[in-house]
């Protein structure tokens, strides 16, 4: 059976996280976990009705792809206390917030603000934690492992009635803002991405698994990175070439480096040269002499 999200992204707040995240945002550590048990199935859920809907997953898939998970913290104790999130970890969390809630988002924070009695800054600032660590985890397999909107929305749905059974009692206005009743597993033979466990490994390359669309996108990215490395490579080797090239001091006009020219000291002017050279071209006179052209020989010029 699929590993269960809810669980994955609970195990990421220890006792000691929640001590410091609490601190962090000035909660005392009982409200702090009680915003984090109803933002978790909160998030988990809405982010399932979001791919319910018509385009809602390949919607997701492109605005994953357009991230950049670098610095994107694998788990939340990387980015509170001493390692606080940057502001761009910030500004791509609050997006991903607004991508799955739109205009419900402001609405979500005061009903899980008003459960837990923490401030709304607050919730926000544990949903945008959550939402960090789960975007970077989905869009590192959606970038570099091929995962499409169809295992996305098959590896949600598999966990849909968990989803809806974690939010606790007291967020019954969530479940109705949301429609958290249509979350409901879809009934039959399990799929490969329900049946597999999909995170196992390790946090950077959790095994979710690829349909035959994403391993044929993932395929052509690699031929296209090497295509682009082979053109490089050329172009590189044109270029040493170009500039091994012998070139003169005036004009930058390549020469042939292989051509001997030999001094006027070496050459031969002897008077038999000059008549063998006039009869293999039917001269009649020295064309080597100057004078005006057609007439060579300079003795033959009218003074």
């Amino acid at each position: 059976m699929a590993v269960h999200l809810l669980s994955y992204l609970k195990e990421q707040f220890t006792p000691a996280v929640v001590d410091q995240l609490s601190s962090d945002l000035n909660e005392s550590s009982a409200t702090t976990l009680k915003a984090i048990n109803g933002s978790l199935p909160t998030l988990l859920g809405g982010l399932t009705r979001h791919i319910q809907n018509s385009g809602g997953a390949s919607s997701l898939i492109s605005f994953l792809d357009k991230e950049n998970y670098g610095a994107t913290p694998l788990d939340v104790s990387q980015s509170i206390g001493e390692h606080p999130v940057t502001s761009e970890t910030i500004t791509a969390g609050r997006d991903f917030l607004d991508h799955i809630f739109g205009d419900k988002l402001t609405r979500v924070l005061e009903l899980i603000g008003l459960y837990s009695g923490a401030k709304p800054q607050s919730v926000q600032a544990i949903l945008i934690q959550v939402g960090s660590v789960l975007m970077g985890v989905l869009g590192r397999q959606e970038q570099e492992n091929g995962l499409t909107a169809e295992s996305l929305k098959t590896l949600l749905l598999g966990q849909a009635t968990e989803f809806r059974q974690a939010l606790p009692s007291g967020l019954d206005g969530v479940a109705s803002l949301l429609g958290f009743n249509d979350l409901v597993t879809p009934t039959g033979p399990l799929t490969e991405v329900q049946a597999t466990d999909n995170l196992s490994g390790n946090v950077i390359n959790p095994n979710i698994p690829k349909s035959a669309e994403g391993d044929r996108r993932h395929e052509n990215v690699r031929w296209l990175r090497w295509a682009m490395i082979a053109i490089a490579v050329l172009v590189f080797a044109l270029l040493v070439q170009k500039c091994s090239e012998n070139q003169n001091g005036v004009d930058g006009i390549s020469t042939d480096s292989t051509a001997r020219v030999e001094p006027n000291s070496v050459e031969d002017t002897s008077a038999a040269t000059k008549e063998s050279v006039r009869e293999a071209h039917g001269q009649a006179a020295d064309s080597t002499a100057p004078g005006p052209l057609g007439i060579r020989d300079s003795s033959k010029v009218n003074r």
